[in-house]
């Protein structure tokens, strides 16, 4: 049941991503036409506009159109752009797994630092160890994300010659900019994940394993810690999500053509296509990463799913 509810949602939130899409488009106030003509001849006539209006279908009536969108999204076909007029989702193709790459190794970084570290400082609550890591999260968090891989690539790239100032395509020149951009996420899921631990610690099962005997250790990676993952899976989820279409500022620091690069060309171009074609992938990974996220922390903690139902 569970499952079939989360289908539903998937599908009437990726229906109406797709419409917001649709609308982006026709309501930005740029007529695609004119700029596709004006591109090629400034000094176009209305003529020649026109008739590039009629063969991309441009006057006909809104659902009209809709369901030749509609159609299109269906068969992957996502426009063409005007920037290069290639087709939008060859562009995509092209510079998605580029930011992929780039977000599984932030979120690698994330997955790795943030439970041994919340688990470590919820051990040693009010510790120095513990207050030095909330001094560290708080100023974290403030750090943007394209000021620290500035400060990443002077240091590792220009200083001490580590890594590369341009990136080449390999896994090591990936290594600075996935720091830059887990390292304030990992930040806020440390804080998140202590914060839950610590509710959890309140629970009556943590008074019984105590009166059992069981050490703070044992109660904490034994049982507490799956209990309180569902809130930071769901953070890590939006997080990852939100990296797709955010990342372009860490991409242009260390010179990485992505998505997120791409996104902010079209902007730069008018290019309505472009912009409509990312943003709509970005918000369909969104749900996903959502979808999954839920469905994730119904497998972890049993209760968590239950309490949704």
């Amino acid at each position: 049941m569970t499952i079939i509810k989360e289908l539903l949602r998937l599908v009437v939130a990726i229906f109406g991503v797709i419409t917001l899409s649709f609308c982006l488009q026709l309501f930005t106030g740029t007529d695609p036409a004119e700029m596709i003509v004006r591109k090629q001849n400034i000094f176009a006539t209305e003529a020649q506009i026109q008739a590039v209006r009629e063969e991309l279908k441009l006057d006909a009536p809104f659902q009209v159109r809709y369901l030749d969108y509609l159609g299109g999204v269906a068969r992957g076909d996502l426009g063409t752009a005007i920037m290069n007029r290639r087709p939008v989702a060859e562009n995509i193709r092209e510079v998605l797994p580029v930011t992929t790459m780039l977000i599984l190794l932030s979120m690698l970084w994330v997955v790795l630092f943030s439970i041994v570290i919340a688990a470590a400082a919820v051990l040693r609550k009010d510790r120095a160890f513990d207050n030095v890591t909330r001094i560290i999260c708080i100023i974290g968090i403030c750090v943007p994300s394209f000021w620290l891989g500035l400060i990443l690539l002077a240091v590792f790239a220009v200083r001490i010659p580590i890594f590369q100032v341009i990136a080449d395509g390999s896994l090591k020149s990936f290594i600075l900019p996935s720091i830059a951009m887990a390292f304030p996420i990992i930040c806020i899921s440390i804080r998140v994940l202590r914060a839950s631990v610590l509710n959890e610690l309140n629970s009556d099962y943590v008074t019984y394993a105590r009166a059992r005997g069981f050490t703070n250790g044992q109660i904490i990676y034994g049982e507490v810690l799956k209990n309180a993952l569902p809130p930071a899976i769901t953070l890590f989820a939006q997080y990852c999500a939100a990296l797709f279409g955010t990342s372009a500022l860490v991409e242009s620091v260390f010179s990485i053509r992505g998505l997120g690069i791409y996104l902010m060309e079209s902007c730069e171009s008018m290019d309505v296509y472009g912009i409509s074609g990312a943003i709509l992938v970005c918000a369909v990974l969104f749900v996903l990463f959502n979808i999954a996220a839920d469905l994730l922390s119904s497998a972890v903690c049993p209760a968590y799913g239950r309490k949704r139902i």
